[in-house]
């Protein structure tokens, strides 16, 4: 059991497979980095956003600065029309980022524009509050 045997089951086309063998690596052992970056990108292979999501959480518990994890929150926490909680994971990033660093400059502005389509989301949806009967 373990990241090498699901890695060949993945290779194999096993995803499912490989899922269910991460999944059974992280119940032994949470703290396994290398299984839950593989479960992000099944996750992301297999449109299963949750997954992703519950990958990058575990993920930000030893990577809080990691501007991966943040990134992938935040588009996960979107794809499952979470706004507030994906806006609240935009506010701890931007006071942990480093500006200056390329890729937390990227992100950081990823997450300006993830902002303008929450807030485009939420102003519809509060118009179709407002012309429900």
């Amino acid at each position: 059991m373990g990241i090498k045997r699901a890695k060949i089951l993945m290779e194999a086309g096993d995803v499912d497979g490989a899922r269910q063998e991460l999944l059974e690596l992280v119940d032994i052992d949470p703290s396994s980095e290398g299984a839950w970056l593989l479960l992000v990108g099944i996750g992301y292979g297999t449109n299963d956003a949750t997954l992703s999501l519950r990958a990058f959480r575990e993920l930000k518990k030893t990577r809080s600065r990691d501007a991966y994890v943040a990134s992938g929150l935040v588009d996960c926490l979107i794809q499952l029309e979470r706004y507030e909680e994906a806006k609240q994971e935009i506010q701890r990033f931007s006071e942990v980022a480093e500006p200056g660093l390329p890729f937390h400059d990227t992100v950081l502005e990823e997450h300006r524009r993830a902002l303008e389509f929450i807030r485009g989301r939420l102003s519809e949806s509060d118009q179709g509050d407002a012309s429900a009967p």
